[in-house]
């Protein structure tokens, strides 16, 4: 749990180092009207995270980021935030911002297991300057799990056997864990050379735990996070007007601490968790003829998950190119990823992705533009796999069941309001996912502005997904973008 809530955190802190600080107010929320739900493809964005496995910037200019949803088993809102910056007379800008993210765990030790959800609801505030930006955010945190003992009754735990500790029925049983914790965290970035930036973060926090046991014993204990963060990316080689060689590198360290105090009827506990990243990347752009261009990527990645928490070492490398063609409208691209090595030998994890995408007119958001990919597994390269916040052995690619599915997305925009914005609709629909029996179902509408009209942009979206002979799980949601 406490883990998962240092990530929660610094996936919104992660959010905002990267926004733009343009004066504005930018919101978006999700809303599921049963059990699942739905959040943007953008939701925790890493800063300076290069390629994400994100639409192209062509069809981010149709769809929007957030046209393809995913699905998670969460009860409640998910993909919810806003922020509202504004310049502060001095030439540096200050922004107001809340986010509330969804993220879930399991763990076993021994016949023990246990699984949960956890929530974070986030508000910050942060100023930048120059090279600058400090900010603070307060977080209110919930999480509720289930534990189990597999153990059958009647057997001794290993160590145990002859000793006389072990009387009959010894199964411990069944029950659950509910926490809370509120917490405070600062957080800063520093543009130390054009190449390198640097950005930390350091929290403290204090909650509760509560135990129910199935036979109806209730405990309670007090809780204390605090969590340490710190991470670098730097350009080795940059490219000069996007043209050339490009290499990057990238690396963070995260510790974090959760304790409850000794009652009379709980031991304490103290629990670390540390994580360890470091990747490169290299890509390199090809300008052939007619405008057109390649792009090849190479990525390679290590990582390092430590404490009581899960733990493990692996290494991912990433491949893929990408070519685009402005004058017929058209770009192909295909990525792949593997994990080379990992501690544990069973462990096998693998993505491939290839996409074509048409669209005419890649400078305006009007007309049509069609997208085609087939996914199998996931797919992102090995630095964005390394850096996203699941672990290597929850990974979709990982083992068995990989996932495979085709998804087919079209938008078409129109002029608006005096043709001063562009509006119209998108759709989408995606076949395959879990047994080749999944169905997800995208319609929404955009509006844009265009010209001299406000930089005001709107959106709404239903998702739907069906399947397996269950009832759809349906989402609904809005974005809204204003500049001033």
């Amino acid at each position: 749990f406490g883990r998962t809530v240092a990530q929660q955190a610094l996936d919104g802190i992660a959010e905002r180092l990267s926004a733009p600080r343009t004066p504005g107010l930018k919101a978006s929320s999700f809303m599921t009207s049963v059990v699942g739900a739905f959040s943007g493809s953008d939701a925790g964005a890493p800063v300076d995270s290069g390629h994400s496995g994100r639409p192209d910037p062509m069809f981010i200019e149709h769809f929007g980021e957030d046209v393809e949803a995913s699905r998670r088993n969460l009860k409640e809102l998910v993909g919810t935030g806003f922020s509202m910056t504004g310049a502060d007379g001095s030439g540096g800008s200050a922004a107001f911002w809340g986010r509330l993210s969804e993220g879930t765990f399991d763990g076993r030790e021994g016949t023990f297991a246990l699984d949960g959800d956890a929530s974070t609801a986030m508000l910050g505030a942060d100023w930048s300057q120059g090279k600058w930006l400090m900010g603070l955010a307060l977080s209110e945190s919930d999480g509720g799990g289930n534990y189990r003992d597999n153990r059958e009754a009647g057997s001794c735990p290993e160590g145990m056997d002859g000793e006389g500790l072990c009387d009959g029925a010894i199964r411990a049983g069944d029950g659950r864990v509910d926490t809370k914790l509120t917490s405070l965290i600062p957080y800063a970035s520093m543009q130390a050379t054009e190449a390198l930036k640097i950005w930390g973060a350091a929290g403290v926090g204090s909650g509760d735990v509560t135990l129910e046991t199935e036979m109806g014993g209730r405990y309670r204990a007090d809780t204390e996070w605090s969590m340490v963060f710190l991470g670098f990316t730097s350009d080795l080689l940059a490219p000069r007007e996007g043209k050339g060689l490009k290499l990057s590198v990238r690396s963070d360290a995260l510790w974090t601490r959760t304790e409850s105090e000794r009652t009379a009827d709980l031991a304490a506990s103290e629990s670390d968790a540390t994580r360890l990243r470091l990747g490169l990347e290299g890509s390199r752009r090809m300008d052939l003829s007619n405008g057109a261009h390649l792009t090849p990527r190479l990525e390679l990645g290590i990582r390092r998950d430590g404490g009581d928490a899960e733990t493990g070492t692996g290494i991912e490398a990433g491949a893929g190119v990408s070519w685009r063609h402005p004058q017929l409208g058209l770009e192909l691209e295909i990525t792949g990823r593997t994990l080379v090595s990992h501690e544990n030998d069973d462990l096998e994890d693998s993505g491939f992705s290839a996409a074509v995408a048409y669209d005419p007119n890649p400078s305006t958001r009007r007309g049509l533009s069609l997208k085609l990919g087939r996914d199998r597994g996931a797919a992102s390269g090995g630095l964005e796999a390394l850096f996203a916040p699941t672990l290597l052995e929850d990974r979709t690619g990982a083992g068995d069941g990989v996932r495979e599915k085709w998804n087919l997305e079209a938008a078409y925009g129109w002029p608006a309001l005096g043709g001063r914005f562009t509006g119209g609709p998108h759709a989408g629909v995606g076949i395959g996912g879990d047994g080749g029996n999944m169905r997800d179902w995208t319609l929404g509408w955009r509006w844009h502005p265009e010209g001299s009209a406000p930089d005001v942009s709107f959106g709404l979206r239903a998702v739907r997904r069906e399947g397996h002979g269950e009832s759809p799980d349906d989402a609904v949601g809005f974005d809204l973008t204003a500049r001033w």
